[in-house]
């Protein structure tokens, strides 16, 4: 109980300051009330409400620029702007931006969230949305029945950069980041959830070495999963304890990975290391990477489960059986 407190604790702490920041950038553009409560009530994660901020003022201003809203500022739309867009005006915006270079990834996801602000704005009063508005948006950018690209790292360009961090003199931020390194490529976590790993949820002498994770969302029921380790990752996990232990300015003595200063790291340090050495490489793409790993070797279940995607119908059991099949692909992984 503790423990999930002070991971509750600390995802409302991050909730708490991408909330101001929402606010801030809001403000800033002086954004419409009736369009605002979207980004501040609708969507429970700021986190994720920053990200369609951006996609949404940079789809306004597309409208400005192309008279299709004869206003100068987004502050000045009012609902009644909206009821002359076509849906055809969105499917243009989309292939525009195909045009100048955005990732397929990318664009079905600008596509998914205009989606979602659209469905609010049919709503608001004066807008005169039709329903099933979107249906109309005829946009496809890759072929039905297609799954999305997403881009790997080789095994090359993880190397060189798990290199790379070795070459850095200073031995304590050397430690820290080639754990962190390690653990991301053998694990497939996100880097919030390994920010937020506290040394109790860490158990490192079981028969199957596994790591505990607080469930994504801070609004979401806070159900724990186990997330077992590969041979690398455990190895680098006890590497940095040790190295850890010898510290003596550790403020956030529940922290797994700290700073310098003795404070928690933060995702925005773990970004930053990847900017550092990475050299295009993300802490998500990470993640593909570990899962095009486990699609190739385990079942569903298992690699469902060890990436927090888990479906309800998933049943324990098909993930212990999962795990033990795995256990030689993690050993030497």
């Amino acid at each position: 109980m503790k423990v999930r407190l002070m991971n509750m604790c600390y995802k409302i702490e991050v909730q708490n300051k991408n909330a101001e920041k929402l606010n801030r950038k809001l403000d800033e553009l002086n954004f419409p009330i009736y369009m605002r409560k979207y980004f501040t009530v609708k969507i429970e994660s700021k986190a994720g409400a920053l990200n369609y901020l951006g996609v949404i003022v940079d789809l306004l201003n597309w409208f400005i620029e192309e008279k299709l809203i004869d206003k100068t500022n987004i502050s000045d739309i009012e609902p009644s702007d909206f009821t002359d867009i076509m849906a055809e005006d969105i499917t243009l915006y989309l292939k525009t931006k195909e045009q100048n270079g955005m990732s397929p990834t990318t664009l079905e996801t600008r596509k998914h969230i205009i989606s979602s602000f659209w469905d609010y704005m049919s709503r608001v009063k004066g807008t005169e949305i039709k329903d099933g508005f979107f249906k109309d948006v005829t946009y496809k950018g890759i072929p039905s029945g297609n799954k999305l690209t997403k881009k790997l790292p080789t095994e090359k360009q993880l190397n060189d950069m798990e290199e790379k961090i070795m070459w850095k003199k200073d031995i304590s931020v050397r430690n820290r980041n080639i754990a962190i390194f390690r653990v991301l490529r053998g694990t497939g976590i996100r880097e919030s959830e390994l920010a937020g790993l506290d040394l109790s949820n860490l158990h490192l002498d079981e028969e199957m070495p596994y790591i505990t994770i607080l469930g994504k969302g801070v609004y979401r029921e806070m159900q724990n999963r186990m997330v077992y380790l590969s041979g690398s990752a455990l190895k680098a996990i006890r590497e940095w304890l040790e190295y850890r232990s010898t510290l003596s300015n550790i403020i956030d003595t529940e922290a797994v990975f700290v700073n310098k200063n003795g404070t928690r790291t933060t995702e925005r340090n773990i970004k930053q290391i990847f900017e550092n050495y990475g050299n295009g490489i993300t802490p998500h793409m990470m993640r593909h990477y570990y899962a095009s790993i486990m699609n190739r070797n385990g079942n569903l279940a298992f690699v469902q489960q060890q990436l927090g995607h888990s479906n309800v119908n998933t049943t324990v059991n098909n993930y212990a059986n999962g795990a033990v099949g795995m256990k030689d692909v993690l050993n030497n992984m």
